[in-house]
């Protein structure tokens, strides 16, 4: 089932299989946000193959971007709660709520659920996960959406028992989007250098092999946002798989638009090179220890504004 694709380990150069093998078994079990819970026997009932379990997720959730693509329209009211959906089971409850029929029942692109390729890649993820196989979620940039421009993006990776790799998976690239976009590769084995993590992202443009303006998603980019997607990175290596707009605590405590100030450059340094080599150790350091990447005491996701939230404030500015 799960063969050989080209992929990475936890260390940039290869980890040694002893070091890895202990964050493999963590990633076989759910997080808060990837346990299905009472959706557990539908997710087992999911196909055994990465295909046939992305075909599958292809039938149930469609891009807030792309409706006009599949010849649907759905108003922004809908949009903004669905994509809003923080749980796998938010999500698959937004699915059943449109449709009560089995979850490996494919439905018509109007009654699909709403949600960015966090939300392919969560549900994927926890799918996996379900199946008693290691995967997780991963924050960066991708190459592949627009020409000379690398969209803010997230995949999900699962590990490769006879390779000791992780595999990098698009699970929101269906037969239309591989058509449109002329993909000329497997969305199942995304090639190293069509996606990058944020850590990754962070160091070509401070090694000045790319513009950081080019790092974004519609008029937000820069080195502030690629900052943003570093600390999404780490926290998704701590199996807390954020929404892509959340802010409200430590570095993120401001919007998108954010400078990056001097005196931050030589830390955001370390969280990159944390990210970009997939250093899981130093990412739960970072998440228990740092103030700047924990949450408050008292304070979780729940408490981040919306993205209409956020919305609406861009409008007012």
């Amino acid at each position: 089932m799960w063969q050989k694709r080209q992929g990475c380990g936890d260390s940039i150069a290869g980890g040694d299989a002893k070091q890895v093998t202990p964050f493999v078994e963590y990633f076989k079990q759910h997080g808060e946000f990837s346990d299905p819970k009472y959706y557990d026997d539908q997710l087992q009932a999911f196909p055994d193959d990465l295909t046939g379990i992305c075909k599958v997720i292809h039938g149930l959730i469609i891009h807030p971007f792309l409706t006009a693509k599949y010849g649907v329209e759905i108003d922004d009211d809908r949009i903004n709660t669905e994509q809003q959906a923080r749980s796998v089971v938010e999500i698959l409850d937004n699915i059943c709520r449109i449709q009560n029929a089995p979850l490996t029942q494919v439905r018509p692109p109007h009654q699909r659920t709403v949600g960015t390729c966090r939300n392919f890649s969560l549900l994927l993820c926890s799918v996996l996960r379900t199946k008693g196989i290691a995967a997780r979620l991963r924050c960066g940039f991708a190459t592949y959406f627009e020409q000379h421009r690398y969209e803010d993006h997230w995949i999900c990776e699962y590990w490769s028992d006879a390779e000791k790799a992780w595999v990098r998976v698009d699970p929101q690239l269906d037969d239309l989007q591989v058509q449109m976009l002329a993909i000329d590769f497997d969305p199942g084995n995304v090639p190293i250098d069509v996606f990058l993590y944020a850590g990754e992202a962070w160091i070509m443009c401070r090694r000045g092999r790319a513009d950081p303006a080019s790092f974004g998603v519609l008029d937000l980019s820069g080195l502030g946002f690629i900052k943003g997607n570093i600390v999404r990175d780490i926290l998704a290596l701590n199996k807390i798989e954020t929404l892509p707009w959340d802010l409200g605590w430590g570095m993120l405590d401001k919007n998108y638009l954010q400078r990056v100030d001097h005196g931050e450059f030589a830390y955001v340094d370390r969280l990159a090179r944390c990210s970009a080599n997939s250093l899981v150790h130093l990412a739960h350091s970072f998440f228990k220890d740092d103030e700047k990447i924990r949450f408050p005491e008292g304070w979780d996701l729940s408490m981040a504004p919306t993205i209409a939230q956020l919305s609406d404030e861009s409008h007012r500015m």
